[in-house]
């Protein structure tokens, strides 16, 4: 029988564990009240009435922008020119010294990551990512024919530098190019971040490795303005104008998450080198590709970044209202972490953001407290080495006395037999 699909894309199939435990919770919530369901799976942020957050500054400043606007083509495929100066001005505003950059409006981050491996690598070749990190770097390297080889994580409790080099390194060696991506501040799905001495090491590995050929680093900064240190963390960004020539770092930006505007679908490559030449070349391959994939961004979205950004009165108003939530997100971590410390629960190393992932290695044994807990109306996500639990969509009154209770499913299971308890659950969930 001839396909319908091309040979290259016919056994795909689309499984989202994040869309599967999201799905999940809304059933239960219709069924048994949403009281009574603790809704750990979405990774957008919910306030404390469990209602999707939505900033009032935004949406008020949304409300401004004129109709004509939301309805129109941008003016440019790479994004019209408020918008470059509003990202512009967003990462770098704060460092001293001004920044050669290239920006191409995207949507969202993951239009940003998805056009970067797509112009950087060809099918069959490979691309770095860590070995816990978010799901859809994998669909997106599927989605380009290209490989993926993980460096671990973690050391401990710190990030692992070692492995971090040695991964880049055998990658150099064998493809003679290096795509790798680092996701901070508030990693997707473990919510560290990294000192200034990691970054140190990572980027003193970077250019070692790129004196053997083009090393492109994709920094992943979906929830930068979410992180503790404010605008302080966009300093670091002054260290890609002192890399070699060899080097080009990609910074994806979400307006969207910044925005709480998820579905808006507005972000942004960022091209940082200091060799022109091929930094232009990069910026046109991507422009070519937005034009080819999805033409335009979403013009109601980008002015409405353009207006608060480039808006002093308004940004500040903004900034005070994410504040609150950022503490917000800061009170209902410091309960769920203080909590699993107190009652033995494993997670790995946590600092900030949406995230905080339960330490379990053992995947059958991961798998089976992800059903256990299911079974008690609690939706966390299946993600590598653990269950990732959104505190960004718990609250408070809901995270007190969740690590009890989810260490309480974990403890009912048996470590020594978990593929008999995975069985039991599979059948009475089926």
């Amino acid at each position: 029988m001839k396909l319908f699909v091309s040979e290259i894309v016919h056994d795909k199939e689309i499984l989202d564990t994040v869309f599967e435990a999201a799905q999940g919770a809304i059933e239960a919530s219709k069924k048994y009240g949403i009281e009574n369901v603790i809704n750990g799976a979405f990774g957008t942020y919910f306030d404390e009435t469990g209602k999707l957050l939505t900033f009032d500054t935004v949406y008020r400043a949304f409300d401004k922008v004129d109709d004509i606007q939301k309805a129109k083509y941008a003016s440019s495929i790479m994004g019209p020119p408020e918008f470059q100066a509003a990202v512009k001005d967003w990462l770098f505003g704060g460092i001293d010294e001004d920044i050669t950059c290239d920006i191409i409006a995207t949507p969202g981050g993951t239009g940003a990551l998805s056009s970067t491996i797509k112009n950087t690598l060809t099918r069959g070749q490979t691309v770095i990512h860590p070995d816990i990190g978010w799901g859809p770097y994998t669909t997106i390297a599927k989605e380009q024919g290209v490989k993926i080889q993980n460096y671990t994580l973690f050391d401990g409790d710190r990030f692992n530098v070692d492995s971090f080099k040695e991964t880049c390194q055998t990658v150099m060696d064998e493809q003679g190019k290096v795509v790798v991506f680092v996701n901070d501040p508030c990693q997707n799905p473990t919510g560290y971040t990294m000192s200034d001495d990691e970054w140190t090491a990572v980027l003193e590995s970077v250019k070692e490795i790129s004196e053997k050929g083009p090393f492109i680093f994709v920094h992943d900064i979906a929830y930068i303005d979410f992180n503790k240190r404010g605008e302080a963390y966009k300093k670091h960004f002054q260290r890609y104008t002192e890399m070699p020539e060899n080097v080009l770092t990609v910074i994806t930006f979400s307006a969207s998450k910044t925005l709480t505007a998820y579905g808006m679908r507005v972000g942004a490559q960022v091209l940082i080198s200091s060799n022109e030449e091929q930094r232009i070349k990069m910026k046109h391959a991507c422009g070519n590709t937005a034009r080819g994939v999805w033409s335009t961004v979403n013009n109601g979205g980008m002015r409405l970044f353009a207006d608060i950004a480039l808006n002093k009165d308004t940004k500040e108003v903004y900034m005070k209202e994410k504040e609150t939530f950022i503490k917000l997100l800061r009170d209902r971590a410091n309960i769920f972490v203080k909590e699993a410390d107190e009652v033995g629960l494993p997670i790995y190393p946590y600092h900030e953001g949406f995230f905080v992932t339960l330490k379990i290695e053992d995947p059958i044994l991961k798998n089976a407290l992800h059903l256990k807990l299911k079974t008690l109306n609690i939706f966390f996500v299946n993600v590598y080495g653990g269950l990732r639990v959104a505190i960004c969509s718990i609250p408070l009154d809901k995270v007190k006395g969740l690590a009890q209770r989810v260490y309480d499913a974990y403890s009912e299971l048996n470590e020594d037999d978990a593929a008999s308890d995975l069985e039991k659950l599979e059948a009475e969930l089926a």
